[in-house]
């Protein structure tokens, strides 16, 4: 009987678990990213580092991992610019798990980024509409040119007038 009881407790706790939630993404187009988006900027990426962090502030030993979690810090050289403080020498933040909606990047790779946050921690994801800079050919039609990215870490903010947006 007692392991008929613990049998039964333990199907129920299984079948009751709520399924795990995956990122989902509303389609956008390349004028609706680029409305969205703080910053838009083209870049290779130079550096990537992962680190954990605490939510409330505190230490990050492994009993309080439940307030943990996971983010990427990508360097990239900036070539283009289309929108935003942006410098030769950028960084951007991302979580670490697509699950979060976090967006996979790859040292050496170019990517059309576009970001949302503060110009001192800015952030992307995969509902962004950031891509490799090689799958964005739809988007840098209706972004057109750009311009060069500010040489300074003190630049300025600059809403570039662009062809379509």
């Amino acid at each position: 009987m007692k392991k008929i009881l613990i049998i039964a407790t333990s199907l129920l706790v299984i079948l009751s678990g709520n399924p795990a939630n995956a990122c989902s993404c509303i389609p956008t187009t390349p004028r609706r990213s680029y409305q969205q988006a703080r910053s838009v900027f083209a870049g290779r990426v130079t550096d990537i580092v992962v680190r954990r962090r605490s939510l409330d502030g505190q230490s990050n030993s492994e009993s309080e991992a439940d307030r943990l979690f996971t983010e990427v810090k990508v360097t990239l050289e900036v070539s283009k610019v289309w929108k935003g403080r942006v410098t030769r020498q950028s960084v951007i933040m991302t979580a670490n798990s697509s699950a979060s909606c976090g967006y996979t990047f790859e040292k050496g790779r170019e990517y059309l980024i576009y970001a949302s946050g503060q110009p001192s921690e800015l952030t992307t994801g995969l509902c962004s509409g950031t891509k490799p800079l090689s799958n964005a050919r739809a988007d840098l039609a209706v972004l057109g040119q750009g311009s060069a990215p500010n040489p300074e870490s003190s630049s300025i903010e600059r809403l570039q007038p662009n062809q379509g947006i």
